[in-house]
């Protein structure tokens, strides 16, 4: 008798866990928007906080200028390049004008521009001839360049990551075709943010800036609306890169530290809400670290 009433407690135990852990992942999956890929990352411990569908392969758009910031970081870090390097914009980084819809500095062909300035605009407006301007300046060649990204994805192991150019941009926007997206997936894009921090902590005092002045005297805002001062601000959070392009929606890693650790979110594909793209992805990531990180 009291064996059975022991397997029947036993039993109604593990009943109530499995209720409870039910209940728990069902809560997890309630969010107000909804996004393809999420990703939640503690940067101090390397734990994996939350993920949902974060191994998968995606377009990732503009969070691709992690790589390529990683990448210059690395080549002022090692001489071969200095903030004050000066750059003369080639034919197909002042080409990149004539595509409106591709956020820009707008570079011209009778003009110079330093590596501190191509990387202020790549960075804070995600300025995407800015980028093409670093690689070439890196490596020679836009193509060049590609490889050692290529290169990098392999060293830092990642399983589901290719890229086709610096920026982001669609293949199809480029003229080379759907099959020449940069794909990754969150867990990458989150390890990529994670040994750039790491390793260039002084990216943060470029992602957090909320603006800078263009040559012309134009206030060019940051695209990331989570940081202090901006209108969506959340305190704590200081970078990291926002993106969007068709085939990838709206994107976002976001990094900051919550109750004295550093979190990396990474969101991919995040649901647009009455035609507005950008918000939601902003408060989704919100949702995420009050949700897990504090």
């Amino acid at each position: 008798m009291k064996k059975f009433v022991f397997i029947l407690l036993l039993c109604f135990g593990i009943y109530i866990w499995v209720t409870e852990w039910d209940d728990f992942k069902v809560k997890q999956e309630n969010w107000n928007v909804s996004a393809k890929a999420m990703m939640l990352l503690n940067a101090e411990t390397g734990k994996v906080v939350y993920e949902k569908n974060s191994k998968k392969p995606l377009p990732i758009a503009s969070m691709t200028k992690i790589m390529t910031q990683y990448i210059v970081l690395n080549a002022i870090k090692n001489g071969s390049l200095t903030w004050d390097t000066v750059y003369h914009p080639s034919a197909t980084v002042v080409n990149l004008a004539q595509f409106a819809s591709a956020s820009k500095l707008g570079m011209q062909a009778n003009q110079s521009y330093t590596v501190h300035e191509l990387f202020i605009a790549m960075t804070v407006i995600s300025a995407n001839d800015a980028a093409l301007a670093l690689a070439e300046l890196v490596a020679g060649s836009e193509e060049e360049f590609v490889s050692i990204m290529n290169e990098q994805a392999r060293a830092f192991k990642l399983k589901h990551t290719t890229f086709y150019n610096p920026h982001g941009l669609d293949g199809s926007y480029l003229g080379r075709g759907e099959n020449k997206n940069n794909l990754a997936s969150a867990y990458d894009v989150a390890i990529i943010a994670d040994r750039l921090i790491k390793k260039h902590p002084d990216v943060l005092e470029f992602t957090k800036l909320p603006s800078f002045k263009s040559r012309q005297g134009m206030t060019m805002w940051n695209t990331n609306l989570l940081l202090p001062g901006m209108r969506m601000q959340m305190a704590g959070l200081d970078g990291l890169k926002t993106g969007y392009t068709d085939a990838a929606g709206p994107c976002f890693t976001g990094t900051g530290v919550f109750n004295g650790q550093r979190v990396i979110s990474v969101l991919i594909g995040v649901e647009e809400i009455d035609g507005n793209r950008s918000e939601p992805r902003f408060h989704l990531t919100r949702e995420l670290i009050e949700r897990f990180a504090k």
